[in-house]
């Protein structure tokens, strides 16, 4: 399993305790990490783009960016099992011809309400939601917005939504996904993101410790909600593994 780690507050949070418990391979690569992201997707059978503070257009202030949008662009390509999160959703969304923006309403920060589209009937990580939603962990500035219906052969598909985010999780071909709200995320983490700029929620009007309180009272909620989502995407990616196995012997 390849991750792309950008900074090293925005790591794997629960994704990694299920990693773990499903015996994967990990492999973390990314700027502060000293490891640089791989020129090609070979041998790879399972990727993750993690989140990061930086904006998904800053080329300058992050120049590895294009370098992930590459592999990206591969991974849909070659329909390698993909998970973006946040701004690995972004990076996603650029990479099949959408567009990433600053959202217009400003920031969705805090725990909302992950609602599925009528699309994501059947769809094998988040077919399961309930119609109603499920809360989980927003942080972020940006969006995607302006979808392609398809990217090459391989159809583009809205799966979730929000009231702030339309597009708040989708796929791309069969193996795919991108999500916007961050189903990997613990209070350690947002208490960790919370700390780096707290000027900036309180120019929101938010209260830091009030946020992180109120996430943390949740983190048993959101765990079980979403870790059987990240199991789902592990399955996903073990059962293309055994297939790519069995095409080679």
């Amino acid at each position: 399993m390849l991750v792309i780690e950008h900074e090293a507050d925005v790591h794997l949070g629960l994704i990694a305790g299920r990693l773990r418990a499903a015996g994967a391979d990990i492999t973390v690569v990314g700027p502060h990490r000293g490891r640089a992201i791989p020129a090609d997707l070979s041998g790879v059978d399972g990727l993750i783009v993690l989140g990061g503070s930086m904006d998904p257009v800053d080329e300058t202030g992050a120049p590895w960016l294009p370098t992930v949008r590459d592999r990206l662009i591969e991974a849909v390509r070659d329909q390698v099992p993909t998970l973006g999160v946040c701004l690995g959703a972004q990076l996603l969304g650029m990479a099949v011809g959408g567009t990433a923006r600053l959202i217009p309403a400003g920031p969705e920060l805090g725990l909302h309400r992950i609602r599925p589209t009528s699309a994501a009937h059947g769809d094998p990580v988040l077919g399961a939601l309930p119609a109603e939603g499920l809360p989980a962990l927003a942080w972020h500035w940006w969006e995607v917005s302006d979808l392609p219906a398809e990217t090459g052969s391989r159809q583009i598909t809205v799966l979730a939504e929000s009231d702030a985010c339309p597009v708040q999780a989708f796929r791309a071909g069969d193996l795919v996904w991108g999500v916007q709200f961050h189903l990997e995320a613990t209070a350690d983490l947002a208490r960790g993101w919370a700390a780096e700029r707290p000027d900036r929620l309180l120019r929101l009007g938010i209260d830091p410790q009030a946020l992180t309180d109120g996430i943390a009272e949740a983190e048993p909620s959101l765990a079980a909600s979403w870790e059987p989502v990240i199991d789902a995407w592990i399955e996903v990616a073990r059962a293309r593994s055994k297939e790519r196995v069995g095409a080679r012997d």
